[in-house]
């Protein structure tokens, strides 16, 4: 199970590999391809595995106590480093449960799992944008949600879902289309990741804050929820466990220069350390998800 979920993560790894190489050897403006990436890849991904695997009530609701846990976990946690908090705080909420999440979690369970996965990237994204500016700032902010085309994507496709409408009833050359950005979307995002990577500024100052957010976010973290997710379905656990496991996403740079510009660059070397770091403990927490599950 290990060397099937190493193979698993691999291939994202040098996907995202290829887009950081890119971004290092082509200065060019990739302000275009982070919109193509935001606004069309990600929402036509989003849209068809909701459209494909409808979520339950009791999906949603279990998924939104799980992470709800692990967002009062990760607040009590940011306690811990006073002066770091917001790094702390931001990263082991923000993790990155879609770019690198959907691909791994269809090579290793399938495309069932991957919709469970966008369930959890919806909720992961609206804590990330309401509670978490809300307990930073004091400010509750809803309107960062519902500028986000992923939340329309998941009402567009869940709705259409439930009233029995499938994308797949479109006309064969539209479907046909639609298909293909379907189907390279992902590779397409995560190359978005490595370029996103490429335009950060590492700082290799306090070494040990960054050990402590790797251990906290890859190895803590789950370990603490674990107990959590043996209230759901296999299938349901074996996914929110894993993306829980997941590094932290390059949208907590953008979050954390709303807080604390002067942290932007360290907050981008968390990111890129954890997401070397994942390579390693990702097959780990597979194989022993395997095991329980």
């Amino acid at each position: 199970m290990i060397r099937q979920a190493f193979n698993a993560v691999v291939p994202s790894f040098i996907m995202m590999f290829v887009g950081y190489m890119y971004g290092k050897l082509f200065k060019d403006d990739i302000t275009l391809f982070n919109k193509i990436a935001t606004w069309l890849m990600a929402p036509v991904v989003t849209f068809a595995f909701m459209n494909d695997y409808i979520p339950t009530t009791g999906v949603l609701l279990r998924y939104g106590l799980g992470f709800s846990v692990m967002f009062i976990l990760s607040f009590l946690l940011s306690i811990l480093h006073r002066e770091e908090r917001e790094i702390f705080f931001t990263g082991n909420v923000y993790v990155n449960s879609g770019y690198l999440g959907y691909p791994v979690l269809l090579a290793l369970w399938g495309e069932e799992a991957l919709a469970l996965g966008v369930v959890y990237s919806f909720i992961n994204v609206f804590f990330g944008s309401t509670f978490l500016p809300a307990l930073i700032r004091g400010k509750f902010e809803l309107k960062n949600v519902l500028k986000l085309p992923f939340l329309y994507a998941i009402i567009l496709g869940w709705g259409l879902g439930m009233a029995g409408i499938s994308y797949k009833q479109l006309p064969v050359g539209v479907l046909t289309a639609f298909n293909w950005l379907r189907e390279m979307a992902i590779p397409f995002l995560l190359l978005q990741v490595g370029l996103g990577i490429s335009r950060i500024n590492f700082e290799t100052s306090t070494i040990k804050d960054y050990v402590f957010i790797v251990l906290e976010r890859l190895l803590l973290v789950p370990l603490v929820l674990l107990p959590i997710a043996l209230l759901f379905e296999p299938l349901e656990a074996k996914v929110f466990l894993l993306e829980c496991a997941m590094p932290i996403g390059v949208n907590s740079v953008v979050v954390i220069g709303a807080f604390k510009k002067e942290l932007v660059s360290k907050a981008g070397m968390t990111v890129a350390i954890t997401t070397l770091f994942s390579l390693i403990t990702l097959p780990l927490w597979a194989y022993v998800i395997e095991r329980i599950f």
